[in-house]
């Protein structure tokens, strides 16, 4: 453990507030550019920075904090939520949870990874990819919410179709930029990859480009889709995915994985796993990891994809 001058931030649209570990209380700032330079003028050199991951309420600290040289930490809500819980904490405020990711810098910051910043090409291809995403998710809603056939009525109807040329314009600025951008080579090499097409390249191409990995699990674990194993003594119990990367990753990496059934190769691969007694989910689920493995491969190699991969993976499944 070090002993660094650890903060906590709890961010929202507006304003942040800030805990350091050791003391009591928190301090509440605006989150404005200005505010924040001030405040981190104040600070000592090379200071440990958390904060929760947000929608986008949390990048301004982060890049001012970054650009200051202090250590930044954008944190798993998630993880702090447990960590509150292992800690005891009774309750939960805006200054309860800035102190209680302050400690959670100060305890375990020694044991986490560094946020590292994006570039200016990368930042441009996240805000259309985020976009997107949430016009998709938004898109899903209504549907669900609103019935069978809203997206025909005369009521509706102009709502969703405002909503998908939308989306058609995104993905024409996500492909354009990522035709003409540094990673255009392995964007086409990752679209020759069957059930990947232009969208799902996209997003592959952004988020294993996004950070050092060092090997395929490490690569497999930011889309989520690593299996969580649950042993305990003589007990082997089922294995669940840990569900702890990109979400809009994933999600996007399954739906490859439907289209890859209705290739040539990928279909006798399904049939294989089926056959293994998996359900239909876990069936895509797993060819979604072998999508990501299999991109790992284009991606390190800088050549195109091999159809053997898919042969590889189905005599495994055959001789299991």
């Amino acid at each position: 453990m070090s002993d660094r001058y650890a903060v906590g931030i709890d961010a929202d649209s507006r304003t942040l507030v800030v805990a350091r570990h050791g003391t009591k209380g928190s301090i509440r700032i605006a989150n404005s550019a200005s505010a924040i330079n001030k405040w981190l003028s104040r600070q000592p050199a090379k200071s440990r920075i958390g904060v929760e991951a947000t929608n986008r309420y949390h990048e301004l600290v982060v890049h001012a904090a970054q650009k200051a040289g202090h250590a930044v930490f954008v944190l798993n809500p998630r993880d702090i939520k447990h960590y509150a819980k292992g800690v005891a904490c009774r309750g939960k405020t805006d200054s309860g949870d800035a102190q209680v990711i302050a400690r959670y810098i100060a305890k375990e910051a020694d044991n986490l990874h560094e946020h590292v910043a994006r570039s200016p090409e990368q930042e441009r291809l996240h805000v259309l990819l985020q976009q997107r995403d949430s016009l998709v998710r938004s898109k899903a809603k209504l549907n669900l919410s609103l019935g069978v056939g809203a997206s025909e009525s005369a009521l509706f109807g102009g709502i969703f179709s405002g909503l998908k040329e939308a989306i058609a314009m995104l993905d024409q600025q996500i492909q354009q930029l990522c035709r003409s951008g540094q990673q255009r080579d392995l964007y086409r090499r990752i679209m020759t990859i069957p059930g990947i097409g232009p969208t799902v390249a996209a997003f592959v191409t952004h988020h294993i480009t996004r950070w050092p990995l060092a090997n395929s699990d490490a690569w497999v674990a930011c889309t989520g889709l690593d299996p969580r194993p649950n042993e305990s003594g003589a007990r082997i119990g089922r294995r669940r995915l840990s569900k702890r990367g990109n979400a809009s990753l994933r999600q996007i990496l399954y739906m490859a994985a439907m289209g890859l059934t209705r290739s040539k190769g990928g279909k006798p691969l399904y049939l294989a796993i089926r056959e293994r007694g998996h359900s239909s989910t876990a069936s895509f689920n797993i060819l979604a990891r072998k999508l990501a493995k299999i991109a790992w491969g284009v991606f390190k190699s800088g050549r195109d994809f091999d159809p053997a991969m898919l042969k590889v993976g189905q005599a495994c499944f055959q001789q299991a």
